[in-house]
């Protein structure tokens, strides 16, 4: 009797489970969600204490970027202030180190002198992080936006 009322209760029970709504999907993380890579290549710029096209001042060892004028577009602020960045050190032509390091930086300038749309500026802190703190050159990079809340 025991056991015919246990059998019962969990076939129950089993119902009422498989009766209950799909819970809502939720967001996959950036590296899951789709998204789009860039190459290019990464350069330095010197922030000299004067605000960025973001407005803003900041030092040199922050990790902060510039990306270029095809990218931020002609209006203000420019598009991807404030937007962050995953970059990733993807070898170099003239011996800069680092290969296989990444960073997350955050948009804070435009680089009109960037050598391509894709390329990137980065500040004394993102090279020094990205390059294992190599001379200043050229870097070769992949990188992708960040989700507009961080997920990288």
């Amino acid at each position: 009797m025991f056991a015919k009322t246990a059998v019962v209760i969990l076939a129950a029970a089993a119902s009422l489970v498989s009766a209950l709504p799909e819970p809502p999907s939720r967001v996959k993380s950036a590296p899951e969600a789709k998204r789009t890579d860039h190459w290019g290549t990464g350069t330095v710029y010197d922030q000299n204490g004067a605000a960025g096209s973001c407005g803003e001042k900041h030092g040199d060892n922050e990790l902060i970027v510039a990306l270029t004028p095809s990218w931020q577009g002609n209006g203000w602020p420019p598009k991807y202030c404030g937007r962050k960045v995953f970059i990733q050190n993807t070898g170099s032509n003239d011996g800069v180190g680092g290969a296989g390091r990444t960073i997350i930086a955050t948009v804070k300038d435009t680089c009109p002198g960037c050598p391509s749309a894709d390329s990137i500026d980065l500040s004394h802190g993102a090279w020094n992080q990205l390059t294992n703190n190599a001379p200043f050159g050229t870097v070769n990079i992949e990188w992708h936006f960040c989700n507009e809340n961080g997920q990288c």
